[in-house]
C-alpha cells in the first residue's frame, strides 16, 4: 500500500503534534517494510528528517498548513502520488480531497476555548467549518481518549464506529541525560530561578485558568513565606493578556518565568529538579498533560477533571478544584506538608512510540 503521511508539522517546534509525528516517522523508517510510506514537508522542515529505508519516499510541498494553497495544491500533490491511504497529523482535510484518509484530533480547545482573535466570527465560522469537515468526510479519526470521543459524539453526530481512541504516546527516554549539579546550578542562575521551583507546561491561554494559579500562588508565597519559584512554559497566545498583567498586578515578576520553548534536554533538566508540577487547567482531553511529569516520578498537584480522576488516582495526583484560588492555595500548603517523596512511575509501556506506533500502521493497512 502507498500510505501518505502529513509532516507539515514535524519535529519539536510544533509541540506535540511534531513529536508525535516525528517519532511515528522515526519509527517506520527503522521497522516498516511492508509499506510505501510518502510523507509531506514543507520546505522548512524538509531537511530535519533524513530517510533510511527504501520504503519511505519524502516529497517537498510549498502548502502551508490552513492556508490558500492547502485548499488548492495539497489536493494535486496528494492525488499525483496515488494514495491508498493518507494521514492528516492535522484535522483539516482540504476540500477538494476525497480519497481514503485518517485524522488526528488531540483535543477540541479550539472549540471550547476558540484563541482571542479568532472571535472575529469570519475566521471562527471557517475553523469549524473545516474542522466539521474533517470530522466527517474522513474514514477513520484518532482520539485519545473515551471522554473526547464522546464529545466527538455529542457535538459533530458522526458514528461511533470511524472515532478510535489510541492513548497519548510518550516519547523514550532511554537516552536521558543526567545533570551534574554544577550543570543544573548554573542553569538556573543563569535564568534566574531559584534552586526551589514549581513547574507547569503547557499553553499559557484560558484554558488553562494560569490567572487564578497566580493569585493562590501569590497567598501562598505571603503566607508561608517558602521561597520557591514558579516556572511556566509553554506557547503564549499573544492576544490573551490577563497572564502578564496578573503578574505585574501582584508583582511576581521576579518569581515567576515564562518561557515558550525549552530545547528537549532543558525541559528534562526542568522535570528532573522541580519540588512539584501543578496542572490548573480548565479543560483537558486526555491524560496527556500529566504523563511526563508521572514519567519522570514528579510530585504532582492537579485540576480535578473527569478524564484524569478516572485514570489517576490520589496515590498518583492531588486533585483540587481549579474555579476556587483557596482550594489552590491549600493544593500548594499540603504539597509541602508532605513528604516530596517521588512517586511510584504508572506503566508507561502503553504510551510507549512502538505500542502506539504499530496500531497506527495497523489502522492505515486496513
Amino acid at each position: 500500500m502507498r500510505i501518505g503521511i502529513d509532516c507539515r508539522a514535524y519535529g519539536e517546534n510544533h509541540g506535540y503534534r511534531g513529536i508525535y509525528i516525528e517519532n511515528l516517522v522515526s519509527y517506520l523508517d527503522k521497522n516498516e517494510d511492508e509499506n510505501k510510506y510518502i510523507l509531506f514537508f514543507n520546505e522548512r522542515e524538509f531537511g530535519d528528517f533524513v530517510p533510511h529505508s527504501s520504503c519511505i519516499h519524502m516529497v517537498k510541498t510549498s502548502a502551508q498548513i490552513e492556508s490558500i494553497s492547502e485548499q488548492i495544491l495539497f489536493p494535486r500533490e496528494l492525488l499525483r502520488e496515488k494514495l491508498d491511504h493518507m494521514f492528516f497529523s492535522h484535522p483539516y482535510i482540504p476540500l477538494l480531497y476525497r480519497r481514503k484518509s485518517t485524522i488526528l484530533l488531540i483535543d477540541l480547545i479550539a472549540y471550547f476555548y476558540p484563541e482571542k482573535h479568532l472571535k472575529w466570527w469570519l475566521l471562527q465560522y471557517w475553523k469549524s467549518f473545516m474542522l466539521r469537515h474533517s470530522i466527517q468526510s474522513s474514514d477513520t479519526v484518532i482520539v485519545l481518549s473515551e471522554i473526547l470521543k464522546h464529545d466527538l459524539i455529542e457535538i459533530f453526530d458522526i458514528q461511533e464506529e470511524k472515532i478510535l481512541v489510541i492513548p497519548p504516546m510518550l516519547s523514550n527516554k532511554e537516552d536521558m541525560q543526567i545533570w551534574e549539579e554544577n550543570t543544573i546550578n548554573n542553569f538556573l542562575l543563569k535564568e534566574g530561578i531559584s534552586k526551589k521551583f514549581i513547574l507547569s507546561v503547557g499553553e499559557l491561554r484560558e484554558y488553562k485558568n494560569i490567572p487564578r494559579l497566580l493569585q493562590a500562588y501569590n497567598l501562598f508565597l505571603k503566607e508561608n513565606g517558602e521561597d520557591i519559584d514558579l516556572v511556566l512554559v509553554g506557547k503564549e497566545d499573544p492576544t490573551y493578556h490577563e497572564i502578564r498583567s496578573t503578574i505585574i498586578q501582584l508583582g511576581l515578576q521576579s518569581r515567576v518565568h515564562i518561557y515558550n520553548m525549552f530545547d528537549v534536554e532543558q525541559m528534562r533538566l526542568l522535570y528532573q529538579n522541580a519540588s512539584f508540577f501543578i496542572l490548573a487547567s480548565l479543560y483537558e482531553s486526555s491524560e496527556l498533560a500529566l504523563l511526563t511529569s508521572l514519567s519522570y516520578g514528579l510530585p504532582i498537584t492537579s485540576s480535578i477533571l473527569p478524564i484524569l480522576t478516572t485514570i489517576f488516582s490520589q496515590k498518583d495526583v492531588l486533585y483540587f478544584r481549579p474555579m476556587s484560588v483557596p482550594d489552590i492555595q491549600s493544593a500548594f500548603i499540603q504539597m509541602f506538608n508532605r513528604p516530596l517523596l517521588k512517586w511510584k512511575k504508572k506503566d508507561m509501556n502503553k504510551y510507549s512510540v512502538p505500542a502506539i506506533s504499530k496500531k497506527l500502521v495497523e489502522i492505515f493497512s486496513k
